[in-house]
C-alpha cells in the first residue's frame, strides 16, 4: 500500500501531516472515540484547525469549519479518519462539511466502525472530491487502539518488555531491579498514564509484588490493574490486593478457591470467573481480553513475564511491543522472549520496526506487527 494514492500530491501529504499532528494531541479521554485531526485549506493557506479531543465533545471538522467560519466555502478538507456519517452524540461531521461547502476531502483511514461509516459516500453523493489513503499509515499508528477496538472487539495491547542487550530480564539469582536506568523507567509509568489498564500475570506478581501505579511522574490517574489468574494464586497480603490508591481486576476461572477470592473481594479487589471451567489456556485468555473491552478497556500495557507474553505472542493479541535495551550483559538468566513454538525461518512472525530512541544509557525502541494491512 502506498501513501500517496492517485489523486493526491505533496502538499496534499504536507496538509495530512499537520492534521495527525494534530490527532496526537488527542489523550486517554477521547476513547472509545478515535482521536482525529482536521486541517481547512484554501488557495495554499490553512484556515481552520481542529482535533476530537474528548468523547462526546465537537469532533475535529466541527472545531475546524468553526475556525474558518465562512472562508471555508471552497476549501479542500484534510481529515485523518472518514468523517462520520451517523448521529452519535454529536451530529455527523460529513454533514458540516457538505453544509459549509468544502469542495475537496483528503482523508488518511477509512473509518472500520460500520455505525459510523458511510462519510465517503455521501460526499460523493454531494459532488465533492474524495481522495483517500494519504498517509495511511501514520494516521494508522496515531488511530491504532480504535482501529483495533472496532475490528477485533478487543483491548488494543501493548507489550513492556525490558532487558540487558544479550537479552535476559534477570540474571541467574533472579535479581531484576533495576535493569534499566530511571529515564526508561519514567517512561514506562507514563506509559501507564496513557492507557486504560496494566496487566501482569500472577507470575509476576508472586516474584516482584508489583505496585503498577506511576509513581515515578506526576499523574493523579491510576490504569486497572488487571491480573490473569487463572489459579488465583494473587496474595491476600500483596500490593495488587490494596485497593486503596487504584482499583484491582483479577480475571480467573470457576475453578477457583471461593474462600480465597471472597478475602480478595473484601479488600476491594474485583473479580471476572469465566463462564466456562472446559476453555482452552488460548480460549480463556481471548475470552478475558472481551470481558475487559465490555467493562470500557481499550488499551493495555501488558507488564507481565515470559509466560503471559508468550500466550499473547502466539494467539496473536499483541499489537506494538515496547522494547527497552540496557547496555549491560548478563550472559545468563531469565530469557526475554519466551518459546513460541516455531520451528523454522518461515513460520516466524514478521514484525516492523518503529522509532528507535535514547534514553539516558537505555535505548527505548517500539515494533509493530507487519500483519495489519489497511485497506484504504
Amino acid at each position: 500500500m502506498t501513501d500517496a494514492p492517485a489523486g493526491s500530491s505533496q502538499l496534499d501529504r504536507d496538509f495530512m501531516a499537520q492534521a495527525i499532528a494534530l490527532a496526537k494531541s488527542a489523550g486517554r479521554q477521547v476513547r472509545p472515540n478515535p482521536p482525529v485531526g482536521c486541517v481547512l485549506v484554501r488557495n495554499g493557506e490553512v484556515i481552520g484547525r481542529g482535533a476530537h479531543l474528548e468523547c462526546g465533545g465537537p469532533h475535529a471538522e466541527v472545531h475546524a469549519l468553526r475556525e474558518a467560519g465562512v472562508a471555508a466555502r471552497g476549501s479542500t478538507a484534510y481529515v485523518t479518519l472518514e468523517p462520520c456519517a451517523h448521529y452519535g452524540r454529536t451530529p455527523p461531521c460529513v454533514e458540516a462539511l457538505i453544509a459549509a461547502g468544502v469542495e475537496r476531502v483528503v482523508i488518511a483511514l477509512r473509518d472500520p466502525n460500520p455505525v459510523a461509516q458511510g462519510g465517503i459516500a455521501k460526499l460523493h453523493d454531494a459532488g465533492i472530491e474524495v481522495v483517500s489513503g494519504v498517509l495511511a499509515d501514520a494516521a494508522a499508528e496515531v488511530t491504532e487502539v480504535f482501529l483495533v477496538n472496532s475490528e477485533h472487539n478487543r483491548p488494543h495491547v501493548t507489550l513492556k518488555m525490558a532487558a540487558s542487550m544479550d537479552g535476559f530480564t534477570a540474571a541467574s539469582d533472579g535479581s531484576s531491579q533495576w535493569i534499566t536506568g530511571e529515564l526508561a523507567r519514567q517512561q514506562v509509568h507514563r506509559m501507564r498514564s496513557e492507557v486504560d489498564a496494566v496487566l501482569v500475570g500472577s507470575g509476576t506478581v508472586l516474584a516482584d509484588n508489583p505496585r503498577l501505579v506511576p509513581y515515578l511522574i506526576d499523574s493523579d490517574f491510576r490504569a486497572l490493574r488487571v491480573v490473569f489468574d487463572r489459579r488465583l494464586r494473587l496474595p491476600i497480603d500483596s500490593a495488587l490486593a490494596d485497593c486503596s490508591h487504584a482499583q484491582t481486576l483479577v480475571c480467573t476461572d470457576a475453578q477457583c478457591d471461593p474462600a480465597r477470592m471472597q478475602a480478595l473481594i473484601d479488600r476491594g479487589v474485583q473479580c471476572w470467573l469465566s463462564d466456562e471451567a472446559s476453555l482452552s489456556a488460548d480460549a480463556w485468555l481471548n475470552a478475558a481480553l472481551t470481558q475487559l473491552y465490555r467493562r470500557g478497556v481499550c488499551s493495555i500495557l501488558c507488564e507481565g513475564g515470559a509466560t503471559l507474553a508468550a500466550a499473547l505472542l502466539r494467539n496473536h493479541l499483541v499489537d506494538k511491543i515496547e522494547l527497552f535495551s540496557a547496555p549491560i550483559l548478563l550472559g545468563q538468566g531469565r530469557a526475554l522472549w519466551p518459546a513460541l513454538g516455531i520451528d523454522s525461518l518461515s513460520n516466524a512472525q514478521p514484525w516492523r520496526w518503529g522509532t528507535a530512541r535514547k534514553l539516558g544509557a537505555d535505548i527505548w525502541m517500539t515494533a509493530r506487527p507487519s500483519r495489519r494491512s489497511l485497506e484504504m
